[in-house]
């Protein structure tokens, strides 16, 4: 009974109304102007950040992305030359990446596969595999008690689970769950972590990720990676496995959710060393670009457009183009001193590629776009793409490096 609380009737009969009046009193508290300590629509307007990307237009900084495909596509594969790349500050596909510590959080796979693949993909640095058989220091689960131990890791790290279903021991399925997991994963999110979990497909389609929608509602960033037979019209056709269609590749880019910008390659599987990307219809227009914009330099998007007219695109299918483009060929930086007028630099690869093809420079002199162009064609023999990739020009041209597609010639 001495635990017990004391009510004031009990207190009266105990104390006395004289011994009540004697107690302090504490002053309400002030009402509290929670608006006070809200961010403004202005002031949110006002901050200047930038979405950054730990592989451009890929991978998003400090974001929860979702990489699914049906077992056996190549996830791990995937993800494993992700990671090398990201340890490495290596381009991934063409596209560059910020050099950052990476965690792979393996729950999946034996240790001779890890083996296998690491020797395959190269050498790494900065990359770390935390195991679920790892005798020293076992990988935790996120629904375990010992999940807080991601929180210790180098600050700024990629964080790769795989899988999200072998990560944890709860009900892919449930909603409960998934946003139980989920918000445990935010929680890393917010302390600056990139969190990447592979995933499976839904048993009924290749197109989406499996289990409660809470996954795909609590991520910001969705992946997939589909086998695919595309056409002309820009239409993906999903491949069986026993489909043994020549023209077949696989297509990894956002499906189902992005909070960023929608984004796509298309690759084939080599054996002997992984993902690489394959020929894209509309590579040979990004490359005619490129051709015209290396010719002028850095220009205004306005007059870039209007250069790439005669090319036969639409105004929207070349705004398509130059944001397809944009990072790989090209980028495309804003000047305050000119108002935040838009310009567009080509991109020249450096490193060890060698220059696969030249381009005649354009005259200086000013003149319309059309002509300019025209004027181009005509350069030596009106020379193209295609005849002038292993060819040598006159004195008076430029060259510019190999674009970096990948590691052999498309």
């Amino acid at each position: 009974m001495s635990d017990a609380k004391t009510g004031l009737d009990d207190y009266l009969m105990k104390k006395s109304i004289e011994a009540f009046g004697e107690l302090p009193v504490i002053p309400a508290p002030e009402k509290m102007e929670i608006t006070a300590w809200l961010e403004t629509w202005n002031h949110i307007q006002g901050l200047d950040i930038k979405v950054e990307w730990v592989i451009d237009r890929l991978i998003p900084k400090e974001s929860i992305i979702v990489i699914f495909g049906k077992g056996g596509i190549g996830k791990t594969w995937l993800t494993m030359d992700m990671a090398r790349c990201i340890g490495g500050g290596l381009p991934f596909l063409g596209l560059s990446s910020i050099k950052t510590t990476v965690i792979f959080i393996d729950f999946e796979n034996p240790l001779a596969v890890l083996n296998c693949r690491t020797q395959k993909l190269g050498d790494a640095e900065d990359v770390y595999f935390w195991r679920s058989g790892n005798e020293k220091i076992k990988a935790p689960r996120l629904d375990s008690p010992e999940w807080g131990l991601y929180k210790t890791l180098p600050k700024g790290a990629v964080l790769i689970f795989d899988t999200l279903r072998a990560s944890q021991g709860k009900d892919e399925n449930a909603s409960n769950d998934m946003g139980f997991i989920m918000g445990r994963l935010k929680e890393l999110r917010d302390m600056g972590f990139t969190v990447i979990l592979l995933h499976h497909t839904a048993k009924n389609s290749d197109k989406v990720s499996k289990g409660s929608t809470a996954i795909v509602d609590l991520a910001d960033h969705i992946l997939g990676l589909t086998r695919v037979r595309k056409k002309i019209d820009g239409q993906d056709i999903v491949v069986d496995d026993d489909d043994s269609e020549d023209e077949a590749v696989y297509r990894f880019g956002v499906c189902e959710k992005t909070r960023f910008e929608p984004y796509h390659v298309y690759l084939t599987l080599n054996p002997d060393r992984g993902f690489e990307l394959a020929p894209d219809p509309q590579e040979d227009t990004l490359k005619d670009m490129h051709r015209i914009l290396a010719g002028h330099g850095t220009i205004n998007k306005t007059d870039f457009k209007a250069y790439c007219k005669d090319l036969s695109l639409g105004e929207k299918k070349l705004r398509k183009m130059i944001e397809k483009g944009q990072g790989r060929y090209w980028d495309i930086i804003k000047r305050p001193d000119q108002k935040n007028a838009q310009f567009v630099t080509p991109k020249i690869q450096s490193g060890s590629l060698s220059p696969l093809y030249t381009l005649a420079r354009l005259p200086d002199t000013p003149q319309s776009p059309k002509k300019s162009l025209a004027r181009l064609d005509k350069t030596e023999d009106k020379q193209t793409l295609v005849n002038t990739e292993f060819g040598s020009l006159s004195e008076g041209t430029c060259q510019t490096a190999r674009l970096d597609l990948f590691e052999g010639i498309i």
